[in-house]
């Protein structure tokens, strides 16, 4: 009976540490909100930071044992997800693991939006997104502006990602759709092309 009780508070010590990717913080309507995912994943980071919450990955032990209070997060095909209303002590908990002297989380915040020069106090906002011009009839024709798709994972499936930069067989690449994401590399053999239909 012994063995079983501690079996079953080893399994319970298991699932509580299997989250690793947590974001929270206050939204845009002044609500507190929050979510935990088993895996760091830049979408859910982008949907989190259009909410002006912070993304925390990696997360030290002492934040996530206190992050593993917020309630877990869904995320879809959409690249929306769903992040949970939460208490407003448990953020001000969060925030205060984080600025623990030697605490080693890393966080992922919301870009501070930038003021135009000419209209003091109004935001601007600035985004890298490439012009796209159309999309590539063959993989050699492939070049800086055009649009294909890049597979993410299984579970995420395919992306429409522009082409910032070519050389030879390499592409560097950002999300069509999330301009504000890191670009990234892929071979030319990695991505696959988008109908562009009849010729004109």
């Amino acid at each position: 009976m012994r063995r079983e009780k501690m079996g079953k508070q080893q399994d319970k010590k298991a699932t509580a540490t299997t989250d690793k990717f947590f974001v929270f913080g206050i939204d845009n309507d002044g609500k507190p909100r929050g979510a935990r995912f088993a895996e760091y994943n830049q979408r859910a980071l982008s949907y989190a930071n259009e909410l002006k919450l912070t993304g925390v990955f990696p997360a030290s032990p002492a934040f996530s044992e206190i992050a593993t209070k917020l309630p877990p997060g869904r995320l879809y095909s959409s690249g929306k997800a769903f992040v949970a209303n939460i208490r407003r002590d448990l953020v001000e908990k969060l925030e205060a693991a984080l600025v623990v002297p030697g605490d080693e989380s890393q966080t992922h915040k919301p870009p501070k939006p930038t003021t135009d020069e000419t209209n003091p106090g109004e935001p601007r906002v600035q985004t890298t997104s490439p012009i796209t011009f159309g999309l590539p009839r063959t993989w050699d024709g492939i070049q800086p502006g055009h649009v294909v798709l890049i597979h993410e994972s299984p579970a995420d499936g395919w992306w429409e990602s522009t082409v910032v930069e070519r050389e030879d067989e390499i592409l560097t690449l950002r999300f069509r759709d999330y301009p504000r994401q890191p670009k990234f590399q892929r071979h030319i053999s990695q991505v696959a092309l988008i109908n562009p239909g009849p010729d004109a």
